[in-house]
């Protein structure tokens, strides 16, 4: 399974560049190698760009008014970019969503349970953290 994800990435990589870029500099001002460290931290390292392809990319982003380069070689997205991340991002990451908070939560605490079954010990480490995040939740929802 794992391989035919990674094939399948492999194949389609090429046109997440522009995307990725985008979606990195939304938060803050990057240079070219600090891109490429994070596109490979985002991928889980199963994708590093070459500098061949990231660098034309940019380039083709500043001619498209999307991303400004300053003096100091640090990419940043324009108002034009914004534009583009905003609608995308508030659709997968609006900070309101409760519900999909809750799930993901959930989620974690379905995985600690699986971590358990299969190592008691593994978690022990944590426990102190484990609690203090349990009395806080406790404290959020009132009892």
């Amino acid at each position: 399974m794992n391989r035919e994800i990674f094939r399948l990435f492999e194949k389609n990589k090429r046109g997440l560049l522009k995307p990725a870029v985008i979606f990195i500099l939304r938060h803050s001002e990057l240079n070219g190698k600090e891109m490429l460290d994070e596109i490979q931290k985002m991928s889980l390292g199963i994708w590093r760009p070459s500098p061949g392809s990231l660098y034309p990319t940019l380039d083709q982003l500043e001619k498209e008014g999307i991303i400004t380069k300053n003096r100091q070689g640090k990419y940043k997205l324009t108002s034009s970019g914004r534009k583009i991340v905003f609608p995308w991002e508030e659709r997968f990451y609006k900070r309101e969503d409760l519900e999909r908070e809750i799930r993901e939560i959930e989620g974690y605490v379905a995985y600690l349970a699986d971590v358990k079954s299969e190592n008691k010990e593994k978690l022990e480490r944590y426990r102190r953290r484990l609690t203090k995040v349990i009395k806080e939740l406790q404290k959020i929802v009132g009892e």
